[in-house]
């Protein structure tokens, strides 16, 4: 069964001297991405939607055996049964004809707030999204406790196993809040399973921000506890795909690179030392 680790971005400045030479111009960045890893999350696509012509060149600039998981844009995350409803699937589907035809597209992301709880939610709001691209794959991204707190545990994994999502397994603070979902790692799709690794940050729910919230840099310990974690999906999954989400500093491309070397990996020679950060 295969692991595919990658992280959200090959774009960050801060993966020079890391991922890249520092003579390196910005537009090789996503080839030589692809000489470390086989797969790319992309998160930039949930602010705005990349031109058709632009994917078209991600798919000339990596290997056939890459692949690309593409984040469901903003509009789905604050309302995706209205997002359905005004044909974004449609246009979605169409810019991204050139990584399907490429066989490129590894799966779709649709990460959900931590206001989207059973308390004024249904999980019943998924389902346009879910019918239209679940032949795709789809992860699914909870963010709040309630959907897995005691006997609504059983019915969240029913409902993705009925639609063939997949659940996304995340690695957070170890915090008791509506907001923090606690280790939860299950396979609602034999196809693929998915992990996104967002830090152990004490200080997550007080951040500002996003950059905040991820400034944690994985131990070795941790990685080999994700690492466990990952293998026990794949006993049960055709493919697991792991991000390394904690996009602060150089953090995520470092523990990418350790991830991937302690499930056994073939990484490049040249990787620089692993050392605690």
């Amino acid at each position: 069964m295969a692991i595919l680790v990658g992280c959200g971005s090959w774009t960050d400045d801060d993966y020079v001297g890391v991922l890249y030479p520092r003579n390196l111009p910005k537009s090789e960045r996503l080839a030589y991405y692809a000489r470390w890893f086989r797969r790319i999350e992309v998160n930039s696509s949930y602010y705005a939607l990349p031109k058709r012509t632009s994917i078209a060149r991600w798919v000339d600039q990596t290997p056939a055996n890459f692949l690309f998981d593409v984040k469901l844009p903003r509009a789905f995350s604050s309302n995706p049964a209205e997002a359905a409803r005004r044909g974004l699937l449609t246009r979605l589907l169409g810019v991204m004809e050139p990584l399907m035809e490429a066989q490129k597209l590894g799966a779709f992301l649709l990460t959900l707030p931590p206001s989207f709880g059973p308390g004024q939610h249904r999980l019943e709001e998924l389902d346009r999204v879910a019918d239209a691209l679940c032949g795709h794959g789809l992860a699914v991204e909870l963010r709040h406790r309630g959907w897995v707190d005691g006997e609504a545990r059983a019915r969240t994994l029913a409902y993705f196993r009925q639609h063939e999502l997949a659940w996304v397994a995340l690695d957070l603070p170890r915090l008791a809040a509506p907001a923090i979902l606690p280790p939860m790692d299950e396979v609602t799709n034999p196809r693929f399973a998915y992990m996104r690794l967002h830090g152990r940050n004490p200080d997550y729910l007080e951040a500002r921000n996003a950059r905040q919230r991820h400034a944690y840099a994985y131990r070795r310990s941790d990685l080999e506890e994700i690492a466990a974690r990952a293998k026990a999906l794949s006993r049960s999954a055709k493919t697991v795909h792991v991000s390394v989400n904690n996009h602060a500093k150089d953090f995520a491309p470092w523990a990418a690179l350790a991830l991937r070397r302690l499930l056994g990996q073939r990484v490049r020679t040249t990787m620089p030392k692993w050392t605690e950060r």
